[in-house]
């Protein structure tokens, strides 16, 4: 019996994984898809863009905030929406990027630093 508990504790300690939270969640549909924003309390984001016609582009990296200013690094490739972007009215909109993007915030549980 002490064995089969002790095999069993051993099983749960082994198979807890560490999560990440997250801390801001925000979308917006584009043509034929959508594009999220996850970011998490690791300081780690995706960038995802997604189609019905087209493949699923993940872009990931690490995130600072500084004042109402998001500065992303990217792993590997820049997105065209760019790499900074300022939260405001509910929205994340970046500001560097070829390209205008603007996303929704649907969860922020980020604290914005003064």
């Amino acid at each position: 019996m002490k064995i089969r508990l002790l095999y069993l504790i051993l099983i749960i300690i082994s198979c807890k994984k560490e999560y990440k939270k997250e801390v801001l969640l925000a979308d917006r549909e584009a043509p034929l898809g959508w594009i999220y924003l996850k970011m998490y309390d690791d300081k780690s984001f995706e960038f995802i863009s997604q189609g019905m016609m087209r493949d699923k582009d993940v872009y990931i990296g690490s995130y600072d905030l500084k004042n109402d200013t998001l500065y992303f690094e990217y792993r590997d490739s820049i997105p065209k929406a760019g790499s900074k972007a300022v939260i405001e009215k509910g929205f994340v909109n970046y500001i560097n990027g070829s390209y205008h993007e603007s996303v929704q915030i649907k969860l922020n549980k980020l604290s914005i630093p003064k």
